[in-house]
């Protein structure tokens, strides 16, 4: 059996700016876990080494997971290593030795300024701390891992189950889900997969998301999943759920809150979550990074659609040619397959956005990605987001061609006030030139505006011209064969504090949401909900 602690709560805690601590460690007042401990006096804005440790109560085999934390560092059990927390945002999960019944010390140690993956010059800020939940999980020495379970066929409930177990040779395992049915089977050699039909399943869907559970239990070792039984598919031009067409209308979304940084807390989740669905989106984009355990939950439970990707951000040709950096975005696209599998939610992943994807040298490395996710998972869609638009030579690598086009804001010139006339020709010609026989998805697209800037104008910068702007757009996607939208973005985040990229960045912050860092909604956030309660879209959402 398995005995769960959750570790959250006041933890002792150390700031430095110079060398990186080593242990011993040493700490000197508390700290609150999850948070950042850059948004604190006396730390916040300064870049250095935190130090976050407490005591611990365990023994023997355990996992420790924490739910996202950055921007990286490594993590120590009785000042011996076990692990480190190599990509930001990432949910971590560690397998080791706790050693005999006691008391023990955990330690963390993260930087808030290098990252193979993450650099200062990335659209959005960089925090430091502890994002999501801790928790420390004992378990019995011969345990469950890796537990996979797929949709096969929605349309009579074949299910296929994959899992690993520690001790090689033949073990029986037991399946048992909540719907009653019970299957009896085996793991050959530490590996599971089987094939059933699931009686009496429930379909997830946007309107009905409903999940089901799966219990595995092995020797000592008991293991539970939720999954949901649900089928998205690509045809042609079209997006399918369930064999039914759906257009993507949906938003980027940051994990930043302007009072917690990057450790957005589970009840502004839930409240972001219910805005969107209440307002008639269907869709988040997890920009940039891989999406928190507790985000993509919430969105299994209420029904929305999620792309997550790796975090890359605008990397050059020149980084994609070092080895060690595409390993590491192949490890991390493997780790985000495996930790998101079961979330019925997650219906297409990627990675390196608006990367170099107009020369012909990246395209082994998509191919690779592409191939690495596709290896774990054979049913997800894949994409890429690209801002080389016609100049892309990468299209055909992936299931569905994302774009991210902003005419109407980064086209601007001195002989008008407005350019919103571009953006229906602009996407026009762009989905012209895109292949035909993928699904076309409009992955940013967007304007700044400050809340409560209001002018008849409806110049630059106003809630009036993101509102109108927007407005073109989803009329854009609802009259034609675009697959659907994600604009940029849902609400206004932090960006750049420093640098040349200020200049283009009023308060610091990246100023396209649709409703403010404090989620006050835009005036185009009002007209947006308007249309989509209005117009007869096929969103999968009852209104």
């Amino acid at each position: 059996m398995r005995y769960i602690q959750t570790l959250n709560g006041i933890w002792d805690f150390a700031f430095t700016s110079g060398i990186c601590p080593e242990s011993p460690f040493k700490t000197d007042r508390p700290m609150v876990v999850p948070g950042c401990f850059d948004l604190l006096e006396p730390f916040c804005g300064k870049r250095g080494y935190a130090v976050y440790t407490r005591k611990v109560q365990a023994s023997g085999t355990s996992i420790l997971e924490i739910d996202g934390a950055g921007i990286a560092g490594d993590v120590f059990w009785n000042e011996k290593k076990i692990g480190s927390i190599k990509y930001a945002y990432m949910p971590n999960s560690f397998v080791f030795d706790a050693g005999d019944p006691g008391e023990h010390s955990l330690t963390i140690v993260l930087n808030n300024f290098h990252s193979e993956q993450f650099r200062a010059d990335f659209d959005f800020f960089a925090y430091g701390g502890i994002y999501g939940d801790v928790t420390l999980t004992s378990i019995p020495a011969d345990f469950i891992s890796k537990v996979r379970i797929s949709t096969e066929d929605y349309k009579t409930g074949k299910i296929r189950i994959r899992a690993e177990y520690s001790r090689k040779g033949t073990v029986p395992v037991q399946l048992k889900f909540d719907t009653g049915f019970q299957f009896d089977t085996q793991f050959a050699d530490g590996q599971l997969d089987c094939t059933l039909d699931l009686p009496e399943f429930k379909l997830w869907d946007l309107d009905s998301p409903a999940l089901h559970t799966i219990t595995l239990k092995a020797g000592d070792d008991e293991v539970t999943e939720t999954f949901g039984i649900r089928e998205f598919t690509a045809a042609g031009r079209k997006l399918l759920l369930n064999g039914k067409e759906v257009k993507l209308f949906g938003v980027n979304r940051h994990e930043s809150h302007p009072t917690t940084g990057a450790a957005v807390p589970t009840q502004i989740m839930n409240s972001d979550i219910a805005m969107l669905k209440n307002a008639g989106f269907n869709f988040i984009r997890g920009s940039h990074y891989p999406q928190r355990k507790t985000l993509l939950e919430l969105c299994d439970r209420m029904g929305l659609l999620v792309w997550e990707e790796t975090l890359g951000w605008n990397i050059k040709a020149p980084t994609l040619a070092e080895t060690e950096y595409v390993e590491t975005q192949l490890e991390q696209a493997e780790e985000m397959t495996y930790q998101s599998f079961n979330h019925p939610c997650v219906v297409i992943r990627g990675f390196l956005n608006e990367t170099d994807s107009q020369i012909p040298d990246i395209r082994p490395v998509v191919k690779a990605l592409y191939d690495c996710i596709r290896a774990i998972d054979e049913h997800v869609l894949i994409s890429l987001a690209s801002n080389k638009y016609e100049a892309d030579v990468c299209t055909d690598l992936v299931d569905i061609v994302s774009m991210n086009p902003y005419p109407g804001w980064y086209d601007s010139n001195d002989e008008s006030i407005s350019t919103v006339d571009q953006v229906y020709p602009r996407l026009t010609a762009l989905s012209k030139a895109m292949p035909q026989d993928k699904p076309f998805l409009i992955s940013e697209i967007g304007a700044e505006a400050l809340l409560g800037f209001r002018d008849p104008l409806k110049t630059y910068w106003t809630e009036e011209y993101q509102a109108e702007l927007l407005l073109k757009v989803f009329e854009y996607v609802s009259q034609t064969d675009c697959a659907g939208v994600s604009i940029w973005q849902f609400a206004d985040t932090r960006s750049y504090v420093s640098g040349k990229g200020i200049f283009a960045r009023a308060r610091g912050f990246n100023n396209k949401g649709i409703v403010d860092e404090y989620r006050r909604p835009k005036l185009a956030w009002n007209e947006l909900q308007k249309f989509l309660c209005n117009e007869n879209i096929n969103t999968g959402v009852k209104r």
